[in-house]
């Protein structure tokens, strides 16, 4: 009997009912600020960052001197993007655009980039690979030629179980084991996260699903509520990246396996493509 197929949607959007869980948990995440800050100064403004959440790194580069528009699918997200801004000074507010939009979709009407940004696996959320194509056809329009592309994702790791994906979506992943991912503290709110996830992945459609699993308590221990979101992410193998990038009109400039532009190599848990818009004659600048 042959398996129930599931076309995957395009891109999915899970973090609309928790943008605050997510700022807590990764809103203080800068081991790749460096490396995002260093590419805008060799390149300069003007600067999109497609999935910029809750404006951890568009913020930072603003305070740089930079101009820079960030685009999110989320409302929740881009409406904590926009508290944050407030509390800048006006010099930094004015370096920054927000907008909600489909990055499978991209329209900036009359807007060209020295350097576009998908810092964390941004990509991965487009779940097909000819709309991973459009989508890299639409940011290259949305480019200066000689522009880069730096687009960050993590690397399959082989111990995630394996699984068919349209029968751990029925489930959303409860059958997959859960591992601890830690405790992090809302001060504002003063509640506790104890964040868990679960993971799997089909090969035969390059996706994983995550499930994240928070449990909400209030700093004496007392829970208070418990959510549960799925995140679909596809793999993409470097090969095939580098086809999907080249075939956009880009040539790769570097891949990288970490932050500190280590090569990428077996052990790498994250794939860093830095790539380069070609002129509108084809040739590379």
């Amino acid at each position: 009997m042959e398996s129930e197929h599931l076309e995957p949607d395009t891109i999915n959007e899970p973090f609309e009912d928790f943008a605050e869980l997510y700022e807590v948990t990764h809103g203080e995440k800068d081991d790749d600020h460096r490396l995002y800050s260093e590419y805008a100064a060799e390149i300069g403004s003007p600067i999109l960052e497609v999935g910029c959440g809750t404006g951890r790194i568009i913020l930072r580069l603003a305070r740089e001197g930079h101009s820079i528009t960030g685009i999110d699918l989320s409302k929740g997200m881009l409406e904590i993007a926009r508290q944050k801004l407030l509390a800048e000074s006006e010099e930094v507010r004015s370096r920054v655009r927000l907008e909600q939009q489909d990055m499978t979709e991209l329209d900036l009407p009359g807007q060209k980039f020295n350097l576009v940004m998908m810092p964390y696996a941004e990509f991965a959320h487009i779940l097909t690979y000819d709309r991973q194509r459009y989508t890299l056809d639409r940011i290259a329009e949305h480019m200066l030629p000689g522009g880069l592309l730096v687009i960050s994702m993590s690397n399959w790791d082989p111990k995630e179980v394996r699984m068919s994906y349209a029968e751990a979506l029925k489930t959303w992943g409860k059958a997959l084991p859960m591992t601890y991912e830690g405790v992090f503290v809302d001060e504002r709110r003063e509640l506790r996260i104890t964040r868990y996830i679960a993971r799997g992945y089909d090969p035969s459609v390059q996706i994983a699903l995550h499930v994240y699993i928070h449990e909400i308590s209030k700093m004496d221990g007392t829970v208070v509520a418990r959510k549960m979101n799925p995140l679909s992410l596809r793999y993409v193998f470097p090969n095939e990246m580098r086809l999907l990038l080249e075939g956009a009109g880009f040539d790769i400039k570097d891949i990288f396996g970490s932050y500190d532009r280590a090569a990428l190599d077996f052990q790498s848990r994250r794939m860093i493509f830095v790539a380069r818009r070609r002129s509108n004659n084809g040739k590379s600048i």
